[in-house]
């Protein structure tokens, strides 16, 4: 809202006439408020008002200002200070309109008293009504714990909201009425979390804290954020590309961010941003996020990622992919993700997806939607634990399924081609357990063998090297025509087809999960610690027990 807007906004309402009692002389004149997010499609924040002994209620959406159609995600208060002004706002206008004209009586006053039921809620208000310039005697706010009986008369409110929708009694029941914002509790997110680590290894401590490296790990980043939320018809395997188009990608996408990120400066693209180009605003959203020649800023990095996910006059891309950068801002470094968290995320997942998709036969997503639905989404609807997020979010259900089937469908074809010659794509040396997924990335026996019961594997140490485990002592005594195959293990973890010459190591979970971990640039011996790391130290998690896990390591 404009400031001039504000300052008449407190000039009518300083106007008001105030007195102890409503216009009715039978009640108090004093309100209660709280603020609570509506997940309902355009998701908002809604001021919630009440006057406790007649019962009366109203509502107010913010912010301020916002259409009926239009999403008021621009408004996600993390903190009580954060939420006070567009609060303030509210209450404002509410009490100099009479409530919209659903006042019970013509007679507009300004309330006496304002109470809310957390503490946090109550100081920050009252300070932003001072800040504004309202007359002190309507500045006070008084904490009041009316939480059972306020969200009782919500709940009234929220059933004549999906009155409205035309849905079944039995999908309304499954719509749970939102709570109140409690702001007191909630933990403080890392500013920094989202600050890039090192994206190299083998360097020395000196090289790490170099500017140069500080600078090329801000890149990759940046790199990375583009790769992660750029959305793929989720038919098609992100893997196919050979290790040459990989490099030469990565390559090519390095010089081009580092050429931007050296030509332009943030108060350049930041204000090409601002006056509406969405891709700049991406642009300036990185650049926040990761601290790139600036203080790290998640609450503006946000905020410029909501103006190109929400710019209509922007390609279908970039906004499906600004929606996509938003999702880890509410899941990511919060040891619990609050109801609200968890359905903003959701919603910016499912819109990343109608963009991309609507009007295609098969959906598009990018690998950060389709992670969330694994990670967040469908852990929270398998066995109907959060079901309203299956009535308000569609699209990524759909895409996720339609990825499942096509995965399943490689799994199958992987597993007959592989079952036919196990030994042809798993390195035979006892424990090595790397695998392939074309035979021509194992090197096999040379010696008088027969061809179909050659052991194979995937470097010299595991076939004769002295200093480890190697296979040529059991292999040897079966290295003749007719003898049968020497090797003892023959089972394949298949994950799908990657056709692009990798080589892959399973690692087993204690909780019944297994990550594949496929790279086609790593050589083995890197594949296997990278493995042992993730064995002691487990850092992935799909949320389902028995699944697998694929994870793509490409070298740098």
């Amino acid at each position: 809202m404009a400031t001039d807007h504000r300052t008449e906004l407190v000039k009518r309402y300083n106007a008001l006439p105030i007195q102890p009692l409503a216009p009715s002389g039978r009640v108090p004149n004093v309100w209660h408020f709280d603020l609570r997010y509506i997940p309902i499609s355009p998701p908002s924040h809604m001021l919630f008002l009440l006057q406790k002994e007649s019962h009366f209620v109203a509502t107010e959406i913010l912010p301020l200002g916002k259409k009926v159609f239009e999403s008021g995600l621009s408004y996600f208060p993390e903190t009580a200070k954060q939420a006070a002004l567009e609060i303030c706002l509210g209450l404002m206008n509410s009490f100099i309109t009479g409530f919209h004209g659903n006042s019970p009586t013509p007679d507009k006053l300004a309330p006496w008293k304002l109470t809310t039921d957390d503490r946090t809620l109550a100081k920050a208000v009252e300070e932003q009504f001072k800040s504004l310039g309202v007359n002190p005697d309507r500045c006070k706010v008084e904490y009041l714990n009316l939480t059972r009986f306020a969200h009782q008369q919500f709940d009234d409110v929220y059933k004549g909201m999906k009155g409205i929708l035309g849905i079944s009694d039995f999908v309304k029941a499954a719509l749970t009425t939102p709570s109140a914002i409690d702001f007191s509790t909630a933990a403080p997110a890392d500013p920094n979390f989202f600050s890039p680590g090192s994206s190299f290894v083998g360097l020395s401590e000196d090289e790490e804290n170099s500017d140069e490296l500080k600078g090329a790990n801000m890149i990759m980043a940046y790199y990375h954020e583009f790769m992660n939320n750029e959305p793929l018809p989720v038919n098609v395997n992100s893997s196919s590309r050979s290790s040459d188009q990989h490099a030469s990608r990565l390559n090519q996408g390095f010089a081009q961010i580092k050429a931007l990120l050296e030509t332009t400066t943030l108060k350049e693209v930041r204000k090409e941003a601002d006056a509406g180009d969405a891709q700049q605003a991406v642009d300036t959203a990185l650049r926040l996020r990761f601290g790139y020649d600036c203080t790290p800023d998640r609450t503006l990095s946000r905020d410029y990622l909501i103006k190109a996910a929400f710019n209509a006059t922007a390609s279908s891309q970039t906004r499906s992919m600004a929606h996509s950068m938003l999702i880890p801002w509410y899941i990511l470094n919060r040891a619990e993700v609050r109801a609200r968290y968890l359905f903003a995320a959701a919603y910016h997942a499912d819109e990343s997806i109608r963009l991309a998709s609507e009007g295609n036969p098969i959906s598009s997503a990018s690998p950060a939607a389709l992670i969330f639905y694994r990670n967040s989404f469908e852990p929270m609807t398998r066995d109907l634990k959060v079901p309203e997020l299956l009535y308000h979010f569609k699209w990524i259900s759909k895409a996720s399924q339609e990825r499942q089937a096509f995965m399943k469908l490689q799994k199958e074809a992987a597993e007959r081609k592989m079952m036919g010659k196990p030994n042809r794509y798993r390195c035979a040396n006892v424990g090595c357990g790397i695998e392939a997924d074309r035979g021509k990335m194992l090197s096999q026996c040379s010696g008088k063998c027969d061809r179909d019961k050659k052991p194979s594997y995937c470097s010299r140490a595991c076939q004769k090297a002295p200093i480890l485990p190697q296979d040529w002592k059991t292999h040897k005594p079966f290295c003749q025509p007719g003898a049968p195959c020497s090797v003892i293990d023959t089972s394949i973890t298949t994950g799908g087809i990657s056709q692009n010459g990798s080589i892959r190591v399973p690692v087993h979970h204690n909780d019944g999960t297994t990550s594949l971990l496929e790279s086609s640039t790593l050589d083995p011996e890197m594949l296997k610690k990278m493995g042992e790391i993730m064995t002691e130290g487990r850092n992935i998690h799909d949320g389902s027990e028995g699944s697998t896990l694929r994870t793509e390591l490409f070298e740098t």
